[in-house]
């Protein structure tokens, strides 16, 4: 840290649009939330949003069918999964701070042990990808 010369101060947004769906128009992406660059939850989100979409639009559109209660159901499992990736991203802040040398060569260690964990690096890869 003493060699770093490309420090910069950005305040971390935390935003969720009220509603997701109204009438015809969806938000997705960073037009629906808004959170922490760090660890790409924000990019995650927006591709999980689409993905989510895309059958919903594909039934209305070629299907012909009300997909009333579907985007109703898609707004309300989107704002969950921007709640958790604000938190997910809260925590990445935490765990990017700088410490002092020693306590951050005891949390790596301590991370380090629990990563080498098979069930634990698991559920770790599963959370930050959003899975």
């Amino acid at each position: 840290m003493d060699s770093i010369s490309m420090l910069s101060a950005f305040d971390v947004h935390r935003r969720l649009a009220q509603r997701l769906v109204s009438g015809r128009t969806v938000l997705i992406g960073d037009a629906a939330h808004q959170v922490s660059p760090i660890g790409g939850q924000g990019m995650n989100l927006g591709w999980l949003d689409a993905t989510e979409l895309v059958p919903i639009i594909t039934a209305s559109l070629v299907d012909g069918r009300d997909v009333g209660r579907d985007l109703s159901a898609f707004d309300q499992r989107r704002r969950r999964a921007a709640v958790t990736a604000a938190r997910q991203a809260h925590l990445n802040m935490a765990l990017g701070r700088p410490l002092p040398r020693p306590v951050l060569a005891a949390r790596n260690t301590l991370l380090g042990r629990c990563n080498a964990v098979p069930a634990v690096h698991d559920t770790i890869a599963r959370t930050f990808t959003m899975q």
